[in-house]
């Protein structure tokens, strides 16, 4: 075979894993469906709660939670399985607005700092219970643009991405991101 017809076979194939990926995720709606997913490093998140098996109940934590918060800011976080462990995937914004909501500020996170202070941001954990966070900041960046929000509706799309705050070569890259949230 040809090293230009290989070439496209392999780019064929790359481009059709990927349209998989995305056809995983849930529709980008704004209806209150409490949906949300994107891809982590090119493969499909899609938020379905974590499962506990406990007194809680199979799902003890919901899909999505958060909404607005402290009198004038917005979270949402979303929360699921991903290479079989919990993850969790925060957005926060100083100013709940419809519009683009660039993450590319040096910031605190939350819950590590008050809410009063922390600028646009977005995170990145499981519960490998290591602790560590990925966030965004200055150098590793992103944005969130909310399509609709009008009480208890809020809904938008997002891509990041998010150094370890153990060790910033350690990246994370969250695209396609989407999220319908009634709080």
């Amino acid at each position: 075979m040809k090293p230009s017809l290989l070439i496209l076979f392999i780019g064929i194939l790359i481009t059709a894993c990927k349209k998989e990926e995305v056809d995983a995720l849930p529709e980008a709606t704004r209806t209150g469906q409490n949906t949300g997913g994107c891809l982590i490093d090119g493969k499909a998140f899609v938020a379905k709660g974590w499962p506990s098996g406990g007194l809680l109940g199979p799902r003890a934590i919901p899909p999505l939670t958060g909404g607005f918060a402290f009198d004038s800011v917005y979270y949402v976080e979303l929360n699921g399985q991903h290479n079989g462990q919990n993850v969790s995937i925060l957005l926060f914004l100083r100013k709940p607005v419809v519009g683009n909501h660039l993450l590319n500020q040096n910031t605190q996170y939350y819950p590590q700092g008050s809410p009063r202070y922390i600028l646009d941001h977005a995170t990145y954990s499981t519960s490998n219970n290591t602790g560590e966070v990925y966030v965004t900041d200055a150098r590793h960046t992103g944005q969130v643009q909310l399509t609709y929000m009008n009480e208890p509706i809020s809904a938008g799309t997002f891509e990041f991405t998010a150094a370890s705050t153990f060790d910033r070569t350690r990246t994370v890259t969250i695209t396609n991101g989407r999220f319908d949230r009634k709080q």
